[in-house]
């Protein structure tokens, strides 16, 4: 069963629609490297030789993007290129020389991949169609990168975070005091290190937030192969390209709490579109002793709300009737509310 909630002061219930992601001819990671290119067109950009790939072809680094590129034949890791960008679309096209070079973005995933295989790679030789043995190659800073994914393994799931000590203690904190730990929850997790770093470098962030980080509580001869080091970087890439956050925790000492953070790009128009062009999706999914499992399912655009909350029918028919207090409160709060759904969730 579902029911539409009424926004305050609203005759005709609120539109409902599942929240769904915008659908795409390319992947994103692509999309964004087309539009940077765009704004380039007929500029030379600098171009850092990663690493040479099984099949003969170059990882290259273009607008700080992994792009698998052919290079002319003697080109080696760790070379620095000056292309000229041609097309940005259909596909990313630059010139060097009299030559005509395509370049792929490459998946971060597929890097580490691809940069664990040439490690491995450059240990063995490798034997050429001539017969001939050659010796892979690897720039310092694609080495580096691969011992470092190397010694993540064992990590949690890429992208999430397991903190060990419950939010609340002591018992369920009230919305503002929650709101702001599971803020600093994610604040202080050290994957956002850089960002902050050169906030605070700007003036914008007290030197007290950096230092609360992992990253500053380091010793300074830490090496990032370090296995703790190594899986908070493996993270910190995963969450790159991704664009996903995974918060899983407890709330109280008996209570598990799953909460995860999604930022997609939007090509959509309107009042209600983010400064940036982003949509914003938050879940969360916790157990609680009178309702049972519940989970909420936040969309935000701009300014705008699209809420579902599920749970099993009876605790289901009391979130329905207290739904007016919700939408009360939100709207204290400045939220403009665009949709409630409340349903039963499946299997419940």
């Amino acid at each position: 069963m579902v029911e539409r909630i009424p926004s305050p002061g609203v005759s005709a219930p609120l539109p409902v629609r599942p929240a769904a992601p915008v659908e795409r001819t390319a992947d994103a990671r692509t999309e964004a490297f087309q539009r940077t290119l765009a704004s380039m067109l007929g500029s030379q950009v600098p171009v850092s030789v990663l690493a040479l790939m099984k099949d003969g072809s170059f990882m290259v680094r273009v607008a700080d993007m992994p792009v698998r590129m052919a290079l002319p034949p003697g080109t080696q890791p760790g070379t620095q290129l000056t292309l000229t960008v041609l097309a940005a679309s259909p596909q990313p096209t630059f010139g060097l020389g009299d030559a005509t070079l395509h370049g792929t973005p490459i998946p971060l995933s597929a890097t580490a991949a691809s940069l664990a295989a040439s490690v491995a790679a450059a240990s063995s030789p490798l034997l050429h169609s001539n017969g001939q043995s050659q010796t892979a190659d690897l720039s310092p800073a694609a080495r580096l990168l691969s011992q470092v994914l190397q010694s993540a393994a064992g990590a949690p799931p890429l992208g999430t975070l397991n903190p060990t000590a419950p939010l609340a203690p002591g018992g369920a904190p009230d919305a503002a005091q929650l709101a702001h730990q599971l803020q600093q929850a994610v604040a202080k997790s050290g994957l956002f290190y850089e960002s902050h770093l050169a906030q605070w470098a700007e003036g914008k962030r007290p030197l007290g937030e950096l230092m609360a980080e992992p990253q500053a509580q380091k010793s300074p001869g830490t090496p990032p192969t370090d296995p703790a080091t190594a899986q908070l970087i493996s993270q910190q890439l995963a969450t790159q390209e991704s664009g996903q956050l995974v918060w899983q925790g407890r709330l109280g000492p008996d209570q598990p709490m799953r909460w995860e953070i999604t930022r997609e790009e939007d090509d959509a128009s309107g009042p209600g579109r983010d400064a940036d062009g982003a949509v914003w999706h938050s879940g969360l999914r916790m157990r609680f002793a009178l309702l049972g499992e519940v989970e909420a399912s936040v969309s935000l655009r701009g300014t705008r709300l699209h809420i579902e909350l599920l749970a099993a029918p009876g605790a289901a028919a009391l979130l329905r009737f207290d739904a007016p207090r919700l939408q009360e409160a939100l709207g204290a709060a400045g939220n403009d509310l665009a949709a409630l759904r409340i349903g039963d969730r499946e299997g419940a």
